[in-house]
């Protein structure tokens, strides 16, 4: 019976900061968009400090995002790749090598 190989945590912690990034990526890029809309039909929005700051460091926030999917994904696939080289057998050895009766 083959044991079950333990999750990588930074997979979940992956997804999950991919996740923030869309949604952060999709309100920069939709909300002003309404904002302006909403000007345009006659009527201002409420004052807002998540719109505000999303208009004044929004794009920074996607960049501290970035860089740490750029770092999970990175860890990821280290820790897969450490999980791997435990896993297989050493190949550095010299298996040894039966030899064939000499023809003399």
């Amino acid at each position: 019976m083959s044991t079950a190989e333990p999750r990588n945590p930074f997979y979940l912690a992956l997804l999950l900061v991919s996740l923030v990034f869309v949604i952060n990526v999709l309100a920069v890029a939709v909300v002003p968009v309404l904002e302006d809309k909403a000007l345009q039909a006659g009527e201002e929005p409420p004052p807002s400090p998540w719109r505000q700051a999303l208009r004044n460091d929004g794009w920074v926030w996607l960049l501290y995002e970035v860089a740490a999917i750029l770092l999970l994904a990175g860890l990821s696939m280290g820790l897969d790749r450490l999980r791997r080289l435990k896993k297989q057998p050493s190949q550095s050895t010299i298996t040894s090598v039966e030899r064939f009766p000499s023809s003399e």
